[in-house]
This record gives C-alpha cells, sequence and structure tokens, in this order.
C-alpha cells in the first residue's frame, strides 16, 4: 500500500518512501507481466470516427462540417483563407491557399466553383 504524506499528516520516513517505490516498481511490473498486445483501429461512420483497442470503442469524434464562409465580391489587399469564397465576373471562386490579394485577382489562389452566365 502506498503512504502519503498528507494522509499521515507528516514527512514520510525513509523507510516509507522506499516501500512506497517498491509498491509502484511492483505495480508496474505486474502490468508488464500481464499486458496484452493492443492493436488501435480507426473506423469512419459517416461523420464521426470510431477509435478501437482490440475491438472496443474508446472514443467517439464527430468531424467538423465544411462550412464556407462568403466573403462576396474579391477585393483587393484583402486576407483571404481556405474556406472563403468570392464572386468576380459572374463566377464563384473558392480560396485554395491563404494570401492577401494585390492589385489584381490571381486565379491560381482560386478554385472556379460556379461559372454564371450571361443575361443579356
Amino acid at each position: 500500500m502506498i503512504t502519503y504524506r498528507l494522509e499521515k499528516a507528516e514527512p514520510l520516513s525513509v523507510l516509507e518512501i522506499d516501500n512506497n517505490f517498491r509498491e509502484l516498481e511492483q505495480r508496474i511490473k505486474t502490468l508488464e507481466d500481464h499486458a496484452t498486445p493492443t492493436k488501435l483501429t480507426i473506423e469512419q461512420q459517416e461523420d464521426v470516427l470510431i477509435f478501437k483497442t482490440n475491438a472496443e470503442t474508446i472514443s467517439h469524434v464527430v468531424l467538423p462540417k465544411f462550412q464556407p464562409i462568403f466573403k462576396g465580391a474579391w477585393k483587393q489587399l484583402t486576407s483571404y483563407h481556405i474556406g472563403c469564397w468570392v464572386t468576380t465576373d459572374q463566377k464563384l471562386y473558392a480560396c485554395q491557399s491563404p494570401h492577401t490579394s494585390t492589385q489584381e485577382f490571381e486565379p491560381n489562389f482560386w478554385q472556379l466553383i460556379f461559372e454564371g452566365g450571361n443575361n443579356a
């Protein structure tokens, strides 16, 4: 049994400290002797990741849903990051690379999502 200073309400003796280390060492040895190999597996079901060890579920993680951030019309000297959507020249674009826009629209930072028609 481990002796705790707070429970004893006075400092531990050298013997009590040694006994605590012996107890911990024995507990670690027991764990090592009886350890079973664990295999971590991760399954995905729709928007949830399921973590399992030895076929036993240990955790579920709900994946975040992507929600674009519509910024309206593209603007000069504006900071954009992945997930920002803008319009320019009747086209809808999604930002592919974080950047600050320059004086001209630079298509290499953007992915075309939709191209509008001419209503004339």
